[in-house]
């Protein structure tokens, strides 16, 4: 049986719902759960040789307008009575940011999913975008960056509990060679709509798929240089577009602010007759950079927010690097005066991404299970928020 699921649990490497961390009620990962969920005794972890997860191979998924997704299929034998979960991550990931500790990440992912349930309402298995049976063979995730990568199969009893029981795999992806339509946007752009413009350099992170995008926010334009953070953009093979998705850099002691532990986003702004309010869905197309004579356009996306009024559709009006403060539950922009899209793009050559240094780590990187959800022709992939906030 071939699942055809919902976006899952988030990669914060292009694909999201949500990241490894659940950031806003101040639960981590590598230990027993935590937020009002900690458990009294360590999970005792079993691997069973009679189950199984195999990565299969990348696979074109034509979605109902005929547009072709890239996707990682994953066969499954799980013979268990009860339900389980599939987590992909990386090698250093799971090293750095989950200790090398099953026990704990087995518990972390478990009452994560309980804590997303009990907060929208819902059973733990209502997540069948995620949430499998021994009925489920085949699932396809998002295209995974190249490297190599843990499969986990992750079983979970009645009450969504980790039961310690699993499977796991170690494969890798190879990187692809870089095509023409690809490298097209590799080098520096200034990106300007006459007011406020920043230069940007564009490398490549993931031949074919991602891009590391330098010099957003920097300049005399405004008065906080953020040069220790980057974007990662997503190359679209259907139109050779790149693509902005809102996206978590993360998590800090904060020292420049005072606001002691900070996450640090990159995130999407509307605009209406009240003022600005910010979309804080991760993995939301913000911005798209699509050619145009002989330079290019960074234009809005349109987005659709589904609120409890009906849905609001708009376009965004601009983007920016917020920090998230875990001491006051609060969002703050790191800077007031944005580019306002759309802004015209000017290449520049080559000149300064040859020079780009490394900046801040980025940490646990996961992955999202395909949706299979068909995208509109032209620049346009559905986006679409429930979560905002006004700003004052």
């Amino acid at each position: 049986m071939i699942a055809t699921v919902a976006t899952a649990a988030l990669a914060l490497t292009g694909c999201y719902k949500s990241d490894p961390v659940n950031r806003h009620d101040g639960r981590e990962p590598g230990g027993n759960g935590g937020g009002g969920r900690q458990e009294t005794e360590k999970l005792v972890v079993t691997e069973r040789s009679d189950w199984s997860i195999r990565y299969v191979a990348r696979e074109d998924w034509v979605n109902d307008d005929g547009s072709v997704d890239k996707v990682e299929h994953f066969n499954l034998n799980y013979n268990g009575s009860g339900y389980y979960i599939i987590r992909l991550v990386r090698p250093d990931d799971f090293r750095d940011a989950y200790k090398n500790d099953a026990a704990g990440f087995f518990s972390y992912e478990s009452e994560t999913l309980l804590a997303d349930a009990e907060a929208d309402g819902v059973n733990f298995w209502s997540y069948t975008d995620e949430v499998f049976t021994n009925k489920i063979k085949d699932v396809y995730f998002n295209r995974l960056r190249s490297g190599t990568w843990m499969a986990f199969l992750i079983e979970l009893d009645s009450a969504g509990k980790a039961t310690g029981n699993y499977a796991e795999a170690d494969f890798s992806i190879q990187e692809e060679v870089a095509t023409d339509a690809f490298s097209r946007w590799l080098g520096d752009w200034r990106v300007s709509n006459g007011l406020v413009g920043y230069d940007l350099s564009i490398s490549s992170i993931d031949n074919n798929f991602l891009y590391r995008i330098d010099g957003w926010e920097q300049g005399p334009a405004v008065s906080f240089q953020m040069n220790q953070e980057y974007l990662e953009g997503e190359f679209w093979a259907e139109n050779g577009f790149l693509y902005i998705v809102s996206q978590y850099l993360g998590t800090y002691d904060d020292t420049d602010f005072g606001y002691g532990t900070v996450d640090e986003l990159f995130m999407g702004n509307i605009f209406d007759s009240n003022g600005i309010t910010l979309i804080t869905d991760e993995g939301i197309d913000i911005a798209v950079m699509v050619p145009k004579g002989d330079g290019a356009e960074l234009q809005p996306m349109e987005l659709t927010l589904q609120t409890d009024s009906g849905d609001y559709r708009t376009k965004f009006h601009s983007m920016q690097y917020y920090m998230w403060a875990h001491s006051t539950q609060e969002w703050h922009p790191y800077n007031s005066n944005v580019a306002e899209l759309p802004l015209a793009m000017t290449y520049l050559g080559t000149t300064r991404s040859a020079a780009v240094t490394p900046a801040k780590a980025r940490t646990a990187t996961k992955a999202s299970i395909h949706h299979g959800q068909p995208k509109a022709g032209g620049t346009a992939r559905k986006s679409v928020a429930k979560k905002a906030v006004r700003m004052k």
